[in-house]
């Protein structure tokens, strides 16, 4: 188990490519990862984190890259040099870098991965062949829906570095009936996983395919593994008072500062868990929804509306700090659910992301 904590930043650049000057927005997820600490419950204070990567960010921020960096400046490049400015003054994890409503790229330890996004919308109906009708209305109830129902499908290919992919690739499935109008598709479950998986044959360069059906649920598709990776958000909202047992009020006052403040403060807060399972043979996907829904509200139902600290007897002798909310969550789903948990993310704010990681 890994426990990264991420903070979120902006800045802007200059930048020149294929001989043409122009510039972007971008938006920089730094993680560094460690031992949630018992006195603190942090990996690091995302205060130290926040001045650590803005000042490496005061030699990209509102600067000509190609002046500063010895190499071109492509997003790759870029990530690939911030990686190598903070991993000597922070244990980092990684480093994910987007540009303003285009293509990304991470960095870790084992090396580069470059994102190319997608989108089209389409129709399809959610019906396993191996099933009866009166199963899949139960199982799948109006998504079953003889007529069909439609989605603005969002795509993220992870390619190896300097592999690209032709753009026509979504005109395939571009204002189309997924389970009618693509012969790829025809006679099966045309379920988010299967969308994943024939985009990856139509990119082979393509090391992974997530396709977002919702913005709150995914499907991942891995080349060589049988496991598929289904991603479910959900939110709870909860006040909470960041202080710890084993430290002083003096030294409470400085690590947490105003989320020290004697009365509770609160947030609206985002859950991702991601579940890794092979296919069901008979469903064709890799896990009920409604099972997993159900079981998340039921955890998530323990921490909705209630002072983590007073209510929960989990966080009454260690900080409710975004680490120990998300190791606790880890440890819910994955004593809840008759699957692998691959990961739990939780968003405090939509700058501060903390992940656990099988």
């Amino acid at each position: 188990m890994k426990i990264v904590a991420c903070k979120r930043f902006e800045f802007s650049v200059a930048r020149q490519l294929a001989g043409r000057m122009h510039g972007h927005n971008f938006i920089l997820w730094a993680g560094a990862a460690g031992p949630v600490q018992a006195d603190t419950g942090m990996v690091i204070n995302v205060a130290d984190l926040k001045g650590i990567v803005t000042d490496v960010l005061d030699q990209y921020d509102h600067r000509h890259l190609n002046t500063q960096l010895d190499v071109e400046p492509t997003t790759p490049n870029i990530a690939r040099s911030l990686w190598n400015d903070l991993s000597s003054r922070l244990q980092l994890d990684s480093v994910e870098l987007a540009e303003e409503d285009g293509d990304a790229a991470t960095v870790t330890a084992t090396g580069t991965t470059t994102i190319v996004h997608g989108a089209f919308a389409a129709a399809h109906r959610t019906h396993a062949p191996r099933l009866s009708n009166q199963e899949n209305l139960a199982l799948y109830g109006i998504c079953n829906n003889p007529a069909g129902h439609g989605h603005n499908y969002r795509a993220q290919l992870f390619l190896p570095p300097g592999q690209t992919v032709d753009q026509t690739v979504w005109a395939e499935f571009d204002h189309k009936n997924l389970s009618a109008d693509i012969p790829d598709l025809a006679g099966r479950n045309v379920v988010t996983e299967a969308v994943a998986e024939l985009l990856a044959r139509r990119v082979p360069q393509a090391e992974r395919v997530r396709v977002h059906e919702t913005p709150d649920f995914f499907a991942e598709y891995h080349r060589g593994d049988e496991n598929y990776r289904l991603g479910r958000r959900y939110r709870f909202n909860a006040a909470h008072r960041l202080h710890s047992p084993a430290l002083s009020a003096e030294e409470n006052k400085r690590l947490y500062g105003k989320c020290n403040r004697p009365e509770p403060h609160g947030h609206s807060y985002f859950v991702e868990a991601t579940i890794r399972s092979p296919l069901d043979p008979r469903t064709e996907a890799a896990y009920d929804l409604g099972k997993l829904d159900k079981t998340a509200g039921g955890i998530l139902a323990e921490l909705d509306y209630t002072w983590l600290d007073a209510d929960v007897p989990a966080f009454r002798e260690r900080p409710s700090t975004g680490e120990n909310i998300a190791c606790y969550l880890w440890e819910r789903f994955g004593a809840a659910l008759d699957c692998e948990v691959e990961s739990v993310r939780l968003w405090e704010t939509p700058n501060n992301q903390f992940r656990v990681v099988s």
